[in-house]
């Protein structure tokens, strides 16, 4: 066992033979229990998933984050999650918990990402229950979730762990890509009729080419190259970085991490990564990510890391230029960036047109490690990303 995930004094595991009552007029058998998730409950987890309007990974993927990650494989005991089950011993709640290194102040730290917490609506009393236990490990130095939703972020709020203190994680810039079908997306999100789409499709073209929206994306393009996968030079460049930057916390970037991270997008075609180098070593790099609204039939892109080693957050532009254009010919609707350091925000704001806000705030985190505590309230300590947690697995 790696002596740097060593677990600290843990507490007795009361929770998983807790029974909780039922909620008046939602719950009508009289307990349901919590207890640790097995990989074996695979298919029941599915099924709450599709059954409340969650996408449900392929069992090889769901089981991916755990038995292929580089920092699980290290750690002798490890929960995967936990369930919460009826009387009839039907799973009718789940949180996973998919464990994560980190480097902060010359050190490894293990941490945790809450990954799709779900409850049936009957049940919804559980999910304070499971976030709770989720909450109550005293082993990882620190918690975190960077994919909380309307519902699940009142839960984070309500337990009152800290939001990410830097970062815009309630707001997001984008890039239209194929106007008429993103507009088609829009109007049916209103519940507006798509034949709106090719005229306001039209106008909002013209508008852009007047204000010459896209302008910025002629210069240095060149620059840019794109890799099918993750090569020697992101050990070289993840060595570097922690080296430069030892007062950031900043998630595992090596080789072997990023490609358990990424492996089942590349091998689909939606994740796509952009270098900016001299072909032997890399300056900086970007990672996009397919993320379509399938409710609406929006195809979307969304940048959801970006590493230089020199500081120089100016290679944004061409990164983001070559991804606009890679949009464009794909017949992607939209590129979306949020979430980034203030540095790196500011370049991506500069040449984004458009804007929108979240009804909520989706990065938390809650230290476990005392230690720890002072110095991630400090904005400077924070380089957060989409990459961080399960919002890109």
């Amino acid at each position: 066992m790696n002596q740097m995930f060593a677990p600290r004094a843990s507490e007795p595991d009361t929770e998983s033979q807790l029974s909780l009552a039922p909620e008046s007029g939602k719950v009508t058998s009289s307990a349901t229990k919590i207890r640790e998730a097995a990989l074996q409950d695979y298919a029941q987890i599915a099924a709450l998933q599709k059954r409340n309007g969650m996408p449900a990974k392929t069992q090889q993927q769901w089981e991916h984050l755990w038995t292929d990650n580089p920092v699980f494989q290290r750690l002798e005991k490890w929960p995967i999650g936990w369930v919460a089950e009826n009387e009839a011993n039907e799973v009718v709640g789940y949180i996973g918990n998919i464990p994560l290194a980190f480097h902060f102040g010359g050190r490894e730290l293990l941490s945790c990402c809450i990954h799709a917490i779900i409850v049936e609506p009957r049940y919804r009393g559980c999910a304070g229950f499971l976030l709770r236990r989720m909450l109550r490990q005293k082993t990882p130095d620190f918690i975190l979730t960077n994919t909380a939703n309307s519902n699940s972020a009142k839960l984070n709020d309500a337990f009152r762990q800290p939001r990410v203190p830097t970062g815009h994680w309630d707001r997001s810039v984008y890039w239209i890509t194929e106007y008429r079908g993103f507009l088609a997306g829009a109007l049916k999100n209103k519940g507006l009729p798509a034949v709106l789409a090719r005229p306001a499709a039209a106008l909002l073209r013209l508008r852009d080419r007047f204000i010459k929206a896209n302008h910025w994306m002629t210069s240095n393009q060149g620059k840019v190259q794109s890799c099918t996968g993750f090569d020697e030079r992101f050990d070289v460049f993840w060595d570097t970085l922690k080296r430069t930057h030892p007062e950031r916390l900043m998630a595992d970037r090596s080789r072997a991490t990023l490609q358990w991270h990424f492996h089942h997008p590349l091998a689909d075609g939606k994740a796509w990564v952009a270098t900016v180098g001299n072909g032997k070593e890399l300056a900086a790099y970007a990672v996009f990510l397919r993320q379509d609204n399938t409710e609406v039939g929006l195809r979307r892109v969304r940048m959801v890391d970006f590493q230089t080693l020199n500081g120089d957050v100016q290679l944004l532009v061409p990164l983001l230029a070559w991804a606009v254009n890679e949009c464009q010919k794909q017949g992607i609707h939209m590129l979306e960036a949020f979430g980034f350091r203030p540095e790196k925000q500011r370049v991506i704001e500069t040449v984004a047109p458009y804007r929108r806000t979240f009804p909520w705030w989706w990065y938390y985190y809650q230290t476990v490690n005392p230690s720890l505590k002072t110095p991630l309230q400090n904005p400077d300590a924070w380089d957060p990303s989409q990459y961080d947690g399960d919002a890109s697995l």
